[in-house]
């Protein structure tokens, strides 16, 4: 019933537009990736997943560092 309502909805608003309004319209709907992923792709999988993410790793990184400091006695 919803998809009724959305396809009268639309062609009332095709209706509505001028032929060049239509065409820039088509033109960018055909200029988008024909598929488009659920989510990005990472190379990375299971625990290392979080690598991917340069918050993280640079969280990461001042963490070791702090660490490395401590256990050398420079802090």
């Amino acid at each position: 019933m919803y998809a009724v309502a959305e396809r009268a909805q639309l062609l009332k608003l095709v209706q509505s537009l001028s032929d060049e309004q239509v065409n820039y319209v088509l033109t960018i709907v055909r200029s988008l990736p024909s598929t488009v992923p659920s989510h990005p792709k990472c190379a990375l999988r299971g625990k290392f997943s979080s690598y991917a993410n340069p918050v993280l790793r640079a969280k990461e990184k001042e963490a070791w560092g702090l660490a490395a400091e401590e256990k050398h006695g420079l802090r």
